[in-house]
């Protein structure tokens, strides 16, 4: 059985998560099998820890239309065992998405399992900016 690499993307239209995902596919398959979940609106306030653990259950997510939340940017959170992997992923998704600059992607840290989607995201978009303030 292939090693999961889990994802939870979030503002991604369900177009954006399939491209990402066929992408990743056709380059990276051997590096595991790789598992978006969009991030819907009941799940905003619930932790990433524990969306996680129910996606490594193998519970199924609720089934809720993805959220597009008032966030500048789109998000992709990886929880994968490799650095490689998530690098993977990364590059994957930048390939064939539209505005690859406004795309976040951070690892599933220990600090994040206990942060809610929302907070997380929040969080994600402030670093994003200071990174960018910096750069200028």
């Amino acid at each position: 059985m292939q090693e999961k690499i889990i994802c939870f993307s979030l503002g991604l239209s369900s177009g954006d998560v399939e491209r990402g995902r066929v992408s990743f596919n056709e380059s990276c398959a051997a590096e595991g099998e790789l598992v978006v979940v969009p991030v819907t609106g009941a799940m905003l306030e619930r932790s990433v820890g524990d969306a996680l653990e129910r996606v490594i259950s193998g519970s199924a997510p609720d089934g809720s239309n993805p959220v597009l939340p008032d966030l500048p940017y789109r998000v992709v959170v990886v929880a994968a065992l490799e650095r490689e992997q998530v690098f993977s992923v990364m590059r994957s998704f930048k390939a064939v998405l539209p505005d690859p600059q406004s795309l976040i992607f951070a690892v599933i840290t220990e600090t994040a399992l206990g942060w809610t989607f929302r907070d997380y995201a929040i969080h994600l978009a402030q670093e994003h900016e200071e990174m960018k303030a910096r750069s200028r």
